[in-house]
């Protein structure tokens, strides 16, 4: 919705994940997105097998979320779900999404939310605290670092409350689960995980 949202509305589009993993939203992307080009990239190359295999459609390459390079290509769209809190240096990745951006360009981020409800009130038994998730960050955190980079920011929000095991338990984990399918996120700083919108300027 939010690419549908502040994508020019055509479908011949290009786009890059970073961090393909088993290669769901390339899948669900072609399908949004018919006549448009698609690419990844994917450190674990286990994972980078069954994306080639499920997207077979897209250009797909076993690389760092830090280090990649398209030679002059330049993307409408890059989407990266879930990564930009496993790397030490976020930076570099925005400095590469940056300069893989054509002007006008669309940079969608999410990654757990530290200043989310399930953060709070879990504690150290959050599951967002993980050996892996080297750079956790709350909402506001990760606003300013991406718009330091150059970026202008078009939506910032979370989701609901999956991070708290009783709200994500049925019954109530399927109003939870509703809310995710019907709105996706809210302008606001207390779900369990952030999603940025950013547009190169």
């Amino acid at each position: 919705k939010l690419l549908r949202k502040y994508l020019p509305r055509r479908n011949d589009l290009s786009f890059l994940e970073i961090g393909t993993g088993s290669g769901f939203f390339l899948h669900f992307a072609n399908a949004e997105f018919p006549n448009s080009k698609f690419a990844g990239i994917e450190y674990d190359e286990r994972l980078l097998d069954i994306t080639k295999f499920s997207a077979p459609f897209a250009d797909c390459r076993q690389g760092n979320a830090e280090d990649f390079y398209f030679a002059q290509e330049r993307f409408d769209a890059i989407v990266s779900f879930q990564v930009i809190e496993h790397l030490y240096n976020p930076s570099i990745m925005l400095q590469k999404a940056y300069s893989h951006l054509k002007r006008g360009g669309i940079f969608l981020v999410t990654s757990p939310n530290l200043d989310g409800l399930g953060a709070r009130i879990m504690n150290e038994k959050w599951h967002g605290y993980r050996d892996d998730h080297v750079n956790l960050k709350g909402k506001y955190d990760w606003d300013q670092l991406i718009i330091s980079h150059g970026f202008e920011m078009l939506y910032s929000g979370s989701t609901f409350f999956s991070g708290i095991p009783l709200l994500n338990r049925f019954p109530l984990g399927v109003f939870n689960w509703l809310l995710l399918l019907l709105i996706g996120s809210l302008s606001w700083s207390h779900g369990e995980s952030y999603i940025g919108v950013f547009r190169r300027r």
